[in-house]
This record gives C-alpha cells, sequence and structure tokens, in this order.
C-alpha cells in the first residue's frame, strides 16, 4: 500500500485533496444547518472539480468554468422540468439535447472526463426529484455556488505556480472550443453523437418500459461506454469500462447495505471523488468503481430512499446499459467501417 501511494504524483494527490474540501465544505455545511435537502444540488455542481485532470492551471480553470456552467444550466433544466411536471417525452427531448450538447462540446474542448456522463447524470436524477417554481433560484443559486468552489480552489491552489502550457494564452473558450470543434473530424462525430444519442435513450426508454425503478443508471452507464466506440483498441477498452460499471454498482452495493447515515454517507461520498480524481487520467474503467457509488451516493443524499431495492434496481439498470452499450458500439464501428 505505501509503494502504490508513493507511485501517485503529487500533483494528483493535491487534486484529490482539492476535490475533497470542493466537495466535502458545502455537503458538511448543509447538514449543519438542516438543508440536506439542497445538497444534491451542491454536489452535482461540485462535479466541474472532475474536469481538466492534467491541464496546466489556467487551462484546468477554464475547462471547469465551462464545465461548471454547463451543469448549473442543466440543474436548472431538470429542475424546470420537474417543476412544469412535463410529461416523460419531454425529458426525453431534453436527454437527447443534453448527449448532443455534452458530447460536441466535451471533443472540442478535449476534456477528460468525456462530458455525457456526467451531464446525463445530473439531468436526469434532479428531474426525478419533485420541485416548485419558488424553489428553482435556490436550487440553482446552490449548484452555481458548489461550482464556483471547485474553481475557485483549482484557481487558489494554482495560483502561485507556473506550469508548461501557462505562457502561452488560449485566447479563452470561445476560441478554444472553436479550435477543437474545426480539428474534428465531422463525419465521425456527427456518427459519435448520434450513436450516443441513441444509445442512451434506447436505454433509458428500455429501462422505463420494464419499470426498473427510477432508471437514470442504464442512461448513464451507456454514456460512461461511450468514449469507447471510435477507439483503436475498442474491445479492451470497453471490458475495463464494462467491468468498471459494474463493479461500481458492486462496490456501492457493498457500501450501502450498512445503510450508512448522512455522515457516513457524505464521507463516502468525498472518498469516492478523490480517488475517482486520481483514477481517472490513468484508467477510465478503475475511476467508474469510484465514480458509481459516488453518482448513486449522490442521487439518495437528500432522498433518503431504502438502499436495498434502489441497488438492486441499480444492478439491473447496469446490466441493461451495457447490453445497449455493447450493442451501439457493434453498429456505430459499422457505420464507421471500422474493424
Amino acid at each position: 500500500m505505501r509503494r502504490l501511494l508513493a507511485d501517485i504524483p503529487r500533483h494528483d494527490i493535491e487534486a484529490a485533496l482539492r476535490v475533497a474540501v470542493a466537495v466535502g465544505v458545502p455537503l458538511l455545511a448543509l447538514d449543519a444547518i438542516g438543508r440536506l435537502d439542497l445538497a444534491v444540488y451542491a454536489a452535482f455542481g461540485g462535479l466541474a472539480m472532475l474536469y481538466g485532470h492534467s491541464e496546466p492551471v489556467k487551462k484546468r480553470v477554464e475547462s471547469q468554468i465551462v464545465a461548471g456552467a454547463g451543469l448549473v444550466l442543466a440543474i436548472a433544466v431538470a429542475m424546470a422540468y420537474s417543476a412544469a411536471q412535463a410529461p416523460p417525452a419531454v425529458l426525453g427531448v431534453l436527454l437527447a439535447v443534453t448527449v448532443i450538447a455534452a458530447a460536441t462540446l466535451g471533443a472540442a474542448m478535449r476534456w477528460v472526463p468525456r462530458g455525457e456522463m456526467f451531464f446525463v447524470l445530473v439531468l436526469l436524477i434532479i428531474a426525478n426529484i419533485p420541485t416548485s417554481w419558488d424553489r428553482l433560484p435556490l436550487g440553482i443559486a446552490v449548484g452555481a455556488g458548489g461550482a464556483a468552489l471547485s474553481v475557485l480552489l483549482a484557481w487558489l491552489i494554482g495560483a502561485d505556480r507556473t506550469e508548461p502550457g501557462d505562457e502561452a494564452p488560449s485566447g479563452g473558450w470561445r476560441r478554444r472550443f472553436a479550435a477543437g470543434y474545426a480539428a474534428l473530424d465531422r463525419g465521425q462525430h456527427l456518427v459519435l453523437v448520434v450513436a450516443a444519442t441513441l444509445g442512451v435513450l434506447t436505454a433509458w426508454v428500455l429501462a422505463l418500459a420494464l419499470g426498473v425503478g427510477n432508471p437514470f443508471w442504464a442512461a448513464v452507464t451507456v454514456a460512461a461506454l461511450m468514449p469507447a466506440l471510435a477507439a483503436a483498441d475498442v474491445w479492451r477498452r470497453l471490458l475495463h469500462l464494462m467491468l468498471g460499471t459494474l463493479g461500481g454498482v458492486g462496490v456501492a452495493t457493498f457500501l450501502f447495505s450498512f445503510n450508512p447515515g448522512h455522515l457516513a454517507l457524505i464521507a463516502i461520498i468525498i472518498v469516492c471523488q478523490g480517488a475517482a480524481e486520481i483514477a481517472v487520467s490513468r484508467n477510465y474503467g478503475v475511476a467508474l468503481l469510484f465514480f458509481s457509488p459516488l453518482a448513486i451516493g449522490m442521487s439518495n443524499l437528500s432522498r433518503g430512499a431504502p438502499w436495498q431495492p434502489l441497488l438492486v434496481d441499480r444492478l439491473a439498470e447496469a446490466a441493461l446499459g451495457t447490453a445497449a452499450a455493447f450493442l451501439t458500439i457493434v453498429v456505430g464501428r459499422r457505420v464507421l467501417k471500422i474493424a
């Protein structure tokens, strides 16, 4: 264990601690004032901290500002859907738009991790939380606060250092996005976006039709596996991602089988997010071992639903999502004429 920790660069340890503070402080503060019902918004805004891993400080701050703004927008849209009590068909349209926008933004900004998974997660979980129009500004403010704290910590911790890549200004996120988008293979990107959208929607609709609890995890599983579609080592990466996704749900099943209280659940979320930050640049499959319990814990943080049926549903949804992703990747690669 000591040797394993010694092999982790100091940069990654600092990043994990930064994530722990960015996630832990808002959740503990909300718990202390008895407003844990708002914790999910703060936690999801704080997911901005996961973006820009291994980027120079200035570029990482820029990535987190853009990702944070997108996550807060997803929170606002999902809350508006819930407050309007709109039909599921409307959520399906919002889900398709979210996948298209997040996939394009992530590809152009060249984020690690890819953006679809977390935007889909935020949209579907918050859309399922009953809310009202008068609560909308508060939820958005708390989500924005979580994102702002993440960006602030990223800037403060790196403000006194210069890293390779910081000397040359990026020209702002618009220029960076434009340059990244111009460099995309438009035909391939179109196939990737269509495949991701159809795969996510198929998994979500199947989970709805089968009556599997609150079926966000099937769609999130597909979104997590889509980055492997056009990779040269697709089957090795897909295997890692599948095992990571299913294994992560298994880890969550173990952790939450003890029915953790509020503080214990917050501690699990903090540790998992810090561990995911360290793992994400090395092996996305390993990172999913931590992302899965992180996401599942966040989804139940303010609801307090019984864990056992929730985890059974998540296992079924993960299997369904994995199958849908596998078929999507096979068909997508045939369309792209990739062996």
